[in-house]
Protein backbone atom coordinates (compact mmCIF):
# COMPACT_ATOMS: atom_id res chain seq x y z
CA UNK A 1 0.00 0.00 0.00
CA UNK A 2 -1.26 10.51 -1.94
CA UNK A 3 5.30 20.43 -2.30
CA UNK A 4 5.88 23.42 -2.63
CA UNK A 5 5.43 25.22 -5.95
CA UNK A 6 8.32 24.51 -8.24
CA UNK A 7 10.56 27.42 -9.25
CA UNK A 8 10.39 28.59 -12.82
CA UNK A 9 12.85 26.68 -14.93
CA UNK A 10 15.03 28.35 -17.54
CA UNK A 11 14.64 27.29 -21.13
CA UNK A 12 16.68 24.27 -22.06
CA UNK A 13 17.75 22.72 -25.28
CA UNK A 14 15.81 19.72 -26.55
CA UNK A 15 16.73 16.36 -25.10
CA UNK A 16 19.18 14.36 -27.19
CA UNK A 17 17.78 11.63 -29.35
CA UNK A 18 17.32 8.41 -27.50
CA UNK A 19 16.94 10.02 -24.06
CA UNK A 20 14.34 7.91 -22.38
CA UNK A 21 13.13 10.82 -20.26
CA UNK A 22 12.68 13.28 -23.10
CA UNK A 23 9.24 14.87 -23.32
CA UNK A 24 8.50 13.74 -19.74
CA UNK A 25 7.64 16.79 -17.67
CA UNK A 26 9.26 17.12 -14.29
CA UNK A 27 7.56 18.45 -11.24
CA UNK A 28 4.92 17.52 -8.75
CA UNK A 29 2.02 17.28 -11.15
CA UNK A 30 0.02 19.58 -8.96
CA UNK A 31 -0.09 17.12 -6.08
CA UNK A 32 -0.36 19.16 -2.87
CA UNK A 33 0.92 16.29 -0.74
CA UNK A 34 4.16 15.63 -2.62
CA UNK A 35 7.45 15.96 -0.77
CA UNK A 36 9.75 18.82 -1.62
CA UNK A 37 13.31 17.82 -2.38
CA UNK A 38 14.95 21.00 -1.13
CA UNK A 39 14.02 22.68 2.16
CA UNK A 40 12.32 26.04 2.08
CA UNK A 41 14.55 29.05 2.89
CA UNK A 42 14.19 30.75 6.26
CA UNK A 43 11.48 33.37 6.38
CA UNK A 44 13.99 36.16 6.99
CA UNK A 45 15.61 35.37 3.63
CA UNK A 46 12.43 35.72 1.65
CA UNK A 47 12.26 39.00 -0.17
CA UNK A 48 9.54 41.36 0.90
CA UNK A 49 8.77 41.78 -2.78
CA UNK A 50 7.75 38.15 -3.05
CA UNK A 51 4.12 37.81 -4.04
CA UNK A 52 1.68 36.89 -1.31
CA UNK A 53 0.53 33.26 -1.26
CA UNK A 54 -2.46 32.71 -3.44
CA UNK A 55 -5.62 31.34 -1.82
CA UNK A 56 -6.58 27.78 -2.62
CA UNK A 57 -8.59 27.34 -5.75
CA UNK A 58 -12.31 27.26 -5.03
CA UNK A 59 -12.65 23.84 -6.65
CA UNK A 60 -10.18 22.22 -4.22
CA UNK A 61 -12.85 21.07 -1.76
CA UNK A 62 -15.05 19.45 -4.45
CA UNK A 63 -12.05 17.66 -5.99
CA UNK A 64 -11.12 16.21 -2.62
CA UNK A 65 -14.75 15.20 -2.23
CA UNK A 66 -14.62 13.41 -5.58
CA UNK A 67 -11.51 11.56 -4.46
CA UNK A 68 -13.39 10.31 -1.39
CA UNK A 69 -16.40 9.35 -3.48
CA UNK A 70 -14.24 7.21 -5.78
CA UNK A 71 -12.46 5.60 -2.82
CA UNK A 72 -15.76 4.79 -1.15
CA UNK A 73 -17.29 3.44 -4.34
CA UNK A 74 -14.34 1.10 -4.96
CA UNK A 75 -14.45 -0.14 -1.37
CA UNK A 76 -18.22 -0.76 -1.45
CA UNK A 77 -17.97 -2.58 -4.79
CA UNK A 78 -15.19 -4.87 -3.55
CA UNK A 79 -16.99 -5.69 -0.30
CA UNK A 80 -20.19 -6.47 -2.21
CA UNK A 81 -18.24 -8.63 -4.66
CA UNK A 82 -16.53 -10.53 -1.85
CA UNK A 83 -19.86 -11.07 -0.08
CA UNK A 84 -21.39 -12.39 -3.30
CA UNK A 85 -18.50 -14.78 -3.94
CA UNK A 86 -18.65 -16.18 -0.41
CA UNK A 87 -21.98 -17.75 -1.31
CA UNK A 88 -22.94 -18.14 2.34
CA UNK A 89 -25.49 -16.41 4.59
CA UNK A 90 -23.82 -13.32 6.03
CA UNK A 91 -25.10 -14.11 9.52
CA UNK A 92 -23.20 -17.40 9.50
CA UNK A 93 -19.52 -18.39 9.25
CA UNK A 94 -19.02 -15.99 6.32
CA UNK A 95 -19.59 -12.90 8.49
CA UNK A 96 -16.12 -12.92 10.07
CA UNK A 97 -14.04 -13.17 6.87
CA UNK A 98 -16.28 -10.54 5.25
CA UNK A 99 -15.65 -8.20 8.18
CA UNK A 100 -11.89 -8.78 7.96
CA UNK A 101 -11.89 -8.17 4.22
CA UNK A 102 -13.91 -4.96 4.64
CA UNK A 103 -11.58 -3.64 7.36
CA UNK A 104 -8.32 -4.39 5.53
CA UNK A 105 -9.46 -3.07 2.16
CA UNK A 106 -11.06 -0.08 3.89
CA UNK A 107 -7.78 0.74 5.63
CA UNK A 108 -5.94 0.46 2.31
CA UNK A 109 -8.36 2.69 0.37
CA UNK A 110 -9.88 5.00 2.98
CA UNK A 111 -6.97 5.59 5.37
CA UNK A 112 -4.29 6.11 2.70
CA UNK A 113 -4.42 9.90 2.98
CA UNK A 114 -1.91 12.51 4.11
CA UNK A 115 -3.53 13.43 7.49
CA UNK A 116 -3.51 9.79 8.61
CA UNK A 117 0.09 9.36 7.46
CA UNK A 118 1.18 12.49 9.36
CA UNK A 119 -0.57 11.29 12.51
CA UNK A 120 1.14 7.89 12.29
CA UNK A 121 4.52 9.53 11.72
CA UNK A 122 4.04 11.75 14.77
CA UNK A 123 2.93 8.79 16.88
CA UNK A 124 5.99 6.80 15.77
CA UNK A 125 8.25 9.63 16.92
CA UNK A 126 6.48 9.94 20.28
CA UNK A 127 5.84 6.24 21.00
CA UNK A 128 8.19 4.23 18.77
CA UNK A 129 7.88 1.02 20.75
CA UNK A 130 4.09 1.03 20.67
CA UNK A 131 3.92 1.77 16.94
CA UNK A 132 6.47 -0.93 16.13
CA UNK A 133 4.19 -3.45 17.83
CA UNK A 134 1.03 -2.17 16.12
CA UNK A 135 1.23 -4.54 13.10
CA UNK A 136 0.95 -7.48 15.49
CA UNK A 137 -2.72 -6.56 15.88
CA UNK A 138 -3.19 -8.40 12.60
CA UNK A 139 -2.45 -11.64 14.46
CA UNK A 140 -5.50 -11.32 16.72
CA UNK A 141 -8.17 -11.95 14.05
CA UNK A 142 -5.83 -14.49 12.47
CA UNK A 143 -5.80 -16.49 15.71
CA UNK A 144 -9.57 -16.26 16.09
CA UNK A 145 -10.26 -17.16 12.48
CA UNK A 146 -7.73 -20.00 12.45
CA UNK A 147 -9.26 -21.45 15.62
CA UNK A 148 -12.71 -21.32 14.04
CA UNK A 149 -11.39 -23.46 11.19
CA UNK A 150 -9.22 -25.70 13.37
CA UNK A 151 -6.05 -24.72 11.51
CA UNK A 152 -4.00 -22.76 14.06
CA UNK A 153 -0.33 -23.76 14.09
CA UNK A 154 1.95 -22.17 16.76
CA UNK A 155 4.86 -22.13 14.29
CA UNK A 156 2.78 -20.14 11.78
CA UNK A 157 1.86 -17.68 14.51
CA UNK A 158 5.48 -17.18 15.52
CA UNK A 159 6.85 -16.73 12.00
CA UNK A 160 4.02 -14.36 11.06
CA UNK A 161 4.73 -12.24 14.13
CA UNK A 162 8.41 -11.98 13.22
CA UNK A 163 7.60 -11.03 9.63
CA UNK A 164 5.19 -8.33 10.78
CA UNK A 165 7.33 -6.86 13.57
CA UNK A 166 10.83 -6.59 12.08
CA UNK A 167 10.04 -4.29 9.09
CA UNK A 168 7.98 -1.83 11.14
CA UNK A 169 10.57 -1.74 13.93
CA UNK A 170 13.52 -0.90 11.69
CA UNK A 171 11.47 1.55 9.61
CA UNK A 172 10.68 3.53 12.75
CA UNK A 173 14.32 3.69 13.92
CA UNK A 174 15.60 4.46 10.43
CA UNK A 175 17.82 7.52 10.04
CA UNK A 176 18.86 9.09 6.73
CA UNK A 177 22.60 8.60 7.31
CA UNK A 178 23.93 5.07 7.14
CA UNK A 179 25.35 3.78 10.41
CA UNK A 180 27.49 0.67 10.79
CA UNK A 181 25.01 -0.82 13.22
CA UNK A 182 22.33 -0.64 10.52
CA UNK A 183 24.04 -3.28 8.40
CA UNK A 184 23.43 -6.36 10.51
CA UNK A 185 19.94 -5.29 11.57
CA UNK A 186 18.91 -4.58 7.99
CA UNK A 187 20.36 -7.81 6.61
CA UNK A 188 18.62 -9.91 9.25
CA UNK A 189 15.30 -8.27 8.36
CA UNK A 190 15.85 -8.87 4.65
CA UNK A 191 16.95 -12.47 5.14
CA UNK A 192 14.01 -13.43 7.37
CA UNK A 193 11.33 -13.86 4.65
CA UNK A 194 13.90 -15.54 2.40
CA UNK A 195 14.84 -18.32 4.83
CA UNK A 196 11.65 -18.86 6.86
CA UNK A 197 10.10 -21.21 4.25
CA UNK A 198 12.99 -23.61 4.94
CA UNK A 199 11.73 -23.97 8.52
CA UNK A 200 8.40 -25.30 7.20
CA UNK A 201 10.10 -27.99 5.09
CA UNK A 202 9.01 -26.24 1.92
CA UNK A 203 10.56 -27.66 -1.23
CA UNK A 204 12.71 -25.04 -2.97
CA UNK A 205 14.19 -25.79 -6.37
CA UNK A 206 17.62 -24.49 -7.45
CA UNK A 207 16.16 -21.64 -9.52
CA UNK A 208 14.10 -20.42 -6.57
CA UNK A 209 17.15 -20.68 -4.30
CA UNK A 210 19.15 -18.58 -6.79
CA UNK A 211 16.41 -15.95 -6.82
CA UNK A 212 16.46 -15.79 -3.03
CA UNK A 213 20.25 -15.44 -2.98
CA UNK A 214 20.07 -12.65 -5.55
CA UNK A 215 17.35 -10.90 -3.56
CA UNK A 216 19.52 -10.97 -0.44
CA UNK A 217 22.37 -9.29 -2.33
CA UNK A 218 20.34 -6.19 -3.22
CA UNK A 219 21.01 -4.24 0.02
CA UNK A 220 24.69 -5.21 -0.19
CA UNK A 221 24.80 -3.96 -3.79
CA UNK A 222 23.20 -0.70 -2.63
CA UNK A 223 26.02 -0.20 -0.14
CA UNK A 224 28.71 -1.13 -2.66
CA UNK A 225 27.43 1.10 -5.46
CA UNK A 226 26.60 4.28 -3.55
CA UNK A 227 29.06 7.08 -2.83
CA UNK A 228 29.98 8.41 0.60
CA UNK A 229 27.79 11.43 -0.10
CA UNK A 230 24.81 9.24 -0.99
CA UNK A 231 25.29 7.20 2.19
CA UNK A 232 24.59 10.37 4.19
CA UNK A 233 21.00 10.11 2.97
CA UNK A 234 20.77 6.39 2.26
CA UNK A 235 17.84 5.50 4.56
CA UNK A 236 19.24 1.97 4.64
CA UNK A 237 16.88 0.55 7.25
CA UNK A 238 13.87 1.90 5.37
CA UNK A 239 15.08 0.17 2.21
CA UNK A 240 15.55 -3.10 4.11
CA UNK A 241 12.07 -2.81 5.63
CA UNK A 242 10.51 -2.36 2.18
CA UNK A 243 12.50 -5.29 0.79
CA UNK A 244 11.42 -7.50 3.68
CA UNK A 245 7.71 -6.86 3.08
CA UNK A 246 8.13 -7.28 -0.68
CA UNK A 247 10.02 -10.56 -0.26
CA UNK A 248 7.46 -11.87 2.21
CA UNK A 249 4.83 -11.54 -0.53
CA UNK A 250 6.99 -12.47 -3.51
CA UNK A 251 8.43 -15.62 -1.90
CA UNK A 252 5.24 -16.57 -0.02
CA UNK A 253 6.80 -16.43 3.43
CA UNK A 254 3.49 -16.03 5.26
CA UNK A 255 1.30 -19.07 5.94
CA UNK A 256 -1.05 -19.92 3.10
CA UNK A 257 -4.29 -19.19 4.92
CA UNK A 258 -7.19 -18.24 2.61
CA UNK A 259 -10.13 -16.13 3.66
CA UNK A 260 -13.07 -18.52 3.96
CA UNK A 261 -11.17 -21.10 1.88
CA UNK A 262 -11.26 -18.83 -1.17
CA UNK A 263 -8.45 -19.29 -3.65
CA UNK A 264 -6.48 -16.10 -4.24
CA UNK A 265 -7.90 -14.30 -1.20
CA UNK A 266 -5.25 -15.11 1.38
CA UNK A 267 -5.55 -13.51 4.80
CA UNK A 268 -2.04 -12.07 4.90
CA UNK A 269 -2.06 -11.04 1.24
CA UNK A 270 -5.03 -8.78 1.99
CA UNK A 271 -3.73 -7.63 5.38
CA UNK A 272 -0.37 -6.54 3.94
CA UNK A 273 -2.00 -3.93 1.69
CA UNK A 274 -2.60 -1.41 4.49
CA UNK A 275 0.45 -2.63 6.43
CA UNK A 276 2.80 -1.54 3.64
CA UNK A 277 1.26 1.93 3.66
CA UNK A 278 1.67 1.92 7.45
CA UNK A 279 5.37 1.20 6.90
CA UNK A 280 5.69 4.18 4.55
CA UNK A 281 3.80 6.42 6.97
CA UNK A 282 5.77 5.67 10.16
CA UNK A 283 9.06 6.12 8.28
CA UNK A 284 7.94 9.49 6.90
CA UNK A 285 7.98 8.29 3.29
CA UNK A 286 4.26 8.31 2.46
CA UNK A 287 3.73 11.98 1.63
CA UNK A 288 5.57 12.01 -1.68
CA UNK A 289 4.16 8.92 -3.40
CA UNK A 290 1.03 10.75 -4.56
CA UNK A 291 -2.17 8.74 -4.18
CA UNK A 292 -5.34 10.33 -5.45
CA UNK A 293 -8.32 8.61 -7.03
CA UNK A 294 -9.73 11.83 -8.47
CA UNK A 295 -10.01 11.42 -12.25
CA UNK A 296 -8.78 14.34 -14.37
CA UNK A 297 -8.75 14.96 -18.11
CA UNK A 298 -4.97 15.40 -18.01
CA UNK A 299 -4.50 12.11 -16.16
CA UNK A 300 -6.70 10.26 -18.63
CA UNK A 301 -4.77 11.76 -21.56
CA UNK A 302 -1.38 10.81 -20.10
CA UNK A 303 -2.53 7.30 -19.26
CA UNK A 304 -4.01 6.77 -22.73
CA UNK A 305 -0.93 8.06 -24.56
CA UNK A 306 1.47 5.85 -22.60
CA UNK A 307 -0.82 2.85 -23.02
CA UNK A 308 -0.81 3.35 -26.79
CA UNK A 309 2.96 3.84 -26.90
CA UNK A 310 3.48 0.70 -24.83
CA UNK A 311 1.27 -1.27 -27.20
CA UNK A 312 3.17 0.06 -30.23
CA UNK A 313 6.49 -1.06 -28.72
CA UNK A 314 5.53 -4.12 -26.69
CA UNK A 315 3.08 -5.99 -28.90
CA UNK A 316 5.40 -6.36 -31.93
CA UNK A 317 8.23 -7.51 -29.67
CA UNK A 318 5.95 -10.00 -27.93
CA UNK A 319 4.57 -11.38 -31.20
CA UNK A 320 8.01 -11.61 -32.80
CA UNK A 321 9.45 -13.47 -29.80
CA UNK A 322 6.49 -15.82 -29.57
CA UNK A 323 5.78 -14.72 -26.00
CA UNK A 324 2.44 -13.29 -27.11
CA UNK A 325 0.03 -15.68 -28.77
CA UNK A 326 -3.25 -14.15 -29.99
CA UNK A 327 -6.15 -15.90 -28.28
CA UNK A 328 -9.08 -13.56 -27.84
CA UNK A 329 -11.68 -14.50 -25.24
CA UNK A 330 -14.37 -11.87 -24.82
CA UNK A 331 -15.61 -11.60 -21.23
CA UNK A 332 -19.05 -10.32 -20.33
CA UNK A 333 -19.27 -6.67 -19.23
CA UNK A 334 -19.70 -7.74 -15.61
CA UNK A 335 -16.74 -10.12 -15.77
CA UNK A 336 -14.61 -7.38 -17.35
CA UNK A 337 -15.58 -4.88 -14.65
CA UNK A 338 -14.79 -7.34 -11.86
CA UNK A 339 -11.46 -8.29 -13.41
CA UNK A 340 -10.44 -4.66 -13.91
CA UNK A 341 -11.48 -3.62 -10.41
CA UNK A 342 -9.77 -6.46 -8.57
CA UNK A 343 -6.70 -6.24 -10.79
CA UNK A 344 -6.40 -2.53 -10.03
CA UNK A 345 -6.71 -2.80 -6.24
CA UNK A 346 -4.91 -6.06 -5.53
CA UNK A 347 -2.20 -6.17 -8.23
CA UNK A 348 -1.53 -2.94 -10.13
CA UNK A 349 -1.92 -0.35 -7.36
CA UNK A 350 0.27 -2.16 -4.79
CA UNK A 351 2.96 -2.75 -7.43
CA UNK A 352 2.90 0.88 -8.53
CA UNK A 353 3.15 2.07 -4.93
CA UNK A 354 6.19 -0.19 -4.52
CA UNK A 355 8.04 0.28 -7.81
CA UNK A 356 7.12 3.83 -8.85
CA UNK A 357 5.92 5.55 -5.69
CA UNK A 358 8.67 4.08 -3.49
CA UNK A 359 11.58 2.68 -5.56
CA UNK A 360 11.63 5.20 -8.42
CA UNK A 361 11.17 8.14 -6.05
CA UNK A 362 13.94 6.80 -3.79
CA UNK A 363 16.35 6.59 -6.72
CA UNK A 364 15.40 10.01 -8.07
CA UNK A 365 14.99 12.06 -4.90
CA UNK A 366 17.07 10.28 -2.24
CA UNK A 367 20.00 8.93 -4.26
CA UNK A 368 19.64 11.83 -6.73
CA UNK A 369 20.09 9.68 -9.83
CA UNK A 370 19.34 11.36 -13.16
CA UNK A 371 15.71 10.87 -14.03
CA UNK A 372 16.52 8.61 -16.99
CA UNK A 373 18.75 6.48 -14.78
CA UNK A 374 16.02 6.17 -12.14
CA UNK A 375 13.56 5.08 -14.83
CA UNK A 376 15.90 2.39 -16.16
CA UNK A 377 16.95 1.01 -12.76
CA UNK A 378 13.41 0.89 -11.34
CA UNK A 379 12.10 -0.70 -14.54
CA UNK A 380 14.82 -3.35 -14.58
CA UNK A 381 14.05 -4.22 -10.95
CA UNK A 382 10.37 -4.40 -11.92
CA UNK A 383 11.31 -6.82 -14.70
CA UNK A 384 13.45 -8.91 -12.35
CA UNK A 385 10.46 -9.20 -10.01
CA UNK A 386 8.75 -11.24 -12.75
CA UNK A 387 11.50 -13.85 -13.10
CA UNK A 388 9.54 -16.25 -10.92
CA UNK A 389 6.59 -16.25 -13.33
CA UNK A 390 7.30 -19.02 -15.87
CA UNK A 391 7.26 -19.89 -18.69
CA UNK A 392 9.49 -17.82 -20.99
CA UNK A 393 10.97 -15.84 -18.12
CA UNK A 394 13.55 -14.22 -20.41
CA UNK A 395 10.97 -12.50 -22.60
CA UNK A 396 8.77 -11.95 -19.55
CA UNK A 397 11.63 -9.95 -18.02
CA UNK A 398 12.17 -7.94 -21.21
CA UNK A 399 8.51 -7.04 -21.71
CA UNK A 400 7.92 -6.32 -18.02
CA UNK A 401 10.95 -3.99 -18.07
CA UNK A 402 9.59 -2.19 -21.13
CA UNK A 403 6.21 -1.89 -19.46
CA UNK A 404 7.91 -0.49 -16.35
CA UNK A 405 9.44 2.28 -18.44
CA UNK A 406 6.03 3.46 -19.60
CA UNK A 407 4.54 3.13 -16.11
CA UNK A 408 7.39 5.34 -14.87
CA UNK A 409 6.73 7.89 -17.63
CA UNK A 410 3.11 8.02 -16.54
CA UNK A 411 4.08 8.51 -12.90
CA UNK A 412 6.58 11.27 -13.68
CA UNK A 413 3.99 13.18 -15.69
CA UNK A 414 1.34 13.01 -12.95
CA UNK A 415 3.14 12.25 -9.66
CA UNK A 416 0.11 10.16 -8.77
CA UNK A 417 0.62 6.38 -8.48
CA UNK A 418 -3.04 5.73 -9.25
CA UNK A 419 -2.51 6.85 -12.87
CA UNK A 420 0.20 4.32 -13.82
CA UNK A 421 -1.81 1.76 -11.86
CA UNK A 422 -4.68 2.33 -14.31
CA UNK A 423 -2.32 1.77 -17.26
CA UNK A 424 -0.90 -1.29 -15.50
CA UNK A 425 -4.40 -2.68 -14.93
CA UNK A 426 -5.46 -2.25 -18.55
CA UNK A 427 -2.24 -3.86 -19.81
CA UNK A 428 -2.74 -6.89 -17.56
CA UNK A 429 -6.39 -7.20 -18.57
CA UNK A 430 -5.73 -6.89 -22.32
CA UNK A 431 -2.89 -9.38 -22.03
CA UNK A 432 -5.21 -11.90 -20.44
CA UNK A 433 -8.13 -11.25 -22.80
CA UNK A 434 -6.42 -10.79 -26.17
CA UNK A 435 -3.46 -13.14 -25.71
CA UNK A 436 -2.82 -16.46 -24.05
CA UNK A 437 -2.07 -16.08 -20.35
CA UNK A 438 -1.58 -12.86 -18.45
CA UNK A 439 1.11 -10.68 -16.95
CA UNK A 440 1.49 -8.94 -13.63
Amino acid sequence: MDSLPQPEQPATSPSPAGDISSDIPRGDGGNPDADSIAPAPPSDQISSASPAPQPAAPEQAPTRGLDWIVRGAIWAALVALFAQQLGEPLNGPAAFPLLLFAVFVGAFLLASVAPVARALRHAAQVEPVGLSLAPLIVLVPFILYAQMNGALEPADLLTSGILLYLPSAIAIINTPQFRRGDLMLGLITVATPLVLPFTRNKTIDPFDAALRAGAFLIPLALLALTSREQKRNLNFLFVCAVLSVWYAVEFEAFPDFPLFLMEGAGYFQVALLPLFLFLLAVSGQFQGIGLSFRPTARGVSIAASNLILLAVVGVPVGLFSGFLVPAFAAPSPLEAAISLLTGFVFVALPEEILFRGTLFRYLEQTLRLPQAGAIVVSSVVFGLAHLNNPPEIGWYFVLATVAGIFYARTYIATRNVATPAVVHTVVNWLWAVAFSGGVR
